[in-house]
């Protein structure tokens, strides 16, 4: 989906600029989602899982970019990607296609700042667009400052799946479901 660019205001007094990926920015995409995912364990995937080419990344964009049920929003500070919010959902089956599913990751520099809460806020304007009533994500079991976040921006605790994560150290974690009315 493409949607119009907006700049939000940091807690920090920084400029931030809310726009739509697009497949010029598969490169940076690939590095920040790689380099994010070294920053902290409740992303869902290793850093050493992006195995996407450049070309396999600019038909992701282009694709997300033509439809009308899926975004990817990318938050740029001083140019550099500093986090990137996604909604996913599917025009079948009719019974949940009003549902979307959030993802949203930060790079550990931008933590507290603001960034988290501009791009949520924003993704939930712009679900209603793309024909959805709910947006739904998971967090892994631990990760209180994504729950307080959630929370905060009027997130509720549904659900958990036991053991949902496993580390590579054998370590288990639950997911715990959250969804958001709009």
């Amino acid at each position: 989906m493409i949607f119009p660019v907006e700049t939000v205001l940091l807690k920090d007094g920084r400029a931030c600029t809310l726009r739509p990926a697009a497949p010029e920015d598969a490169e940076a995409m690939l590095r920040f989602l790689s380099e994010v995912s070294e920053e902290t364990a409740y992303l869902l995937r290793c850093a050493d899982e992006w195995t996407y080419t450049r070309e396999d990344e600019e038909g992701l964009l282009c694709s997300i970019l033509e439809s009308g049920k899926r975004m990817m929003m990318l938050a740029e500070i001083d140019g550099v990607i500093a986090g990137n919010c996604a909604l996913n959902g599917a025009d079948k089956p009719r019974r949940t296609a009003h549902r979307a599913s959030l993802a949203i990751a930060i790079r550990r520099a931008y933590w507290g700042l603001g960034l988290g809460t501009a791009m949520i806020e924003r993704a939930c304007r712009l679900a209603p667009r793309m024909g959805y009533a709910q947006v739904e994500l998971g967090v892994v079991e631990g990760n209180e400052r994504a729950l307080s976040l959630y929370g905060k921006a009027g997130f509720m605790q549904t659900g958990r799946t036991p053991n949902a994560f496993r580390y590579d150290d054998g370590t288990l974690r639950d997911e715990i479901q959250m969804v958001r009315t709009l």
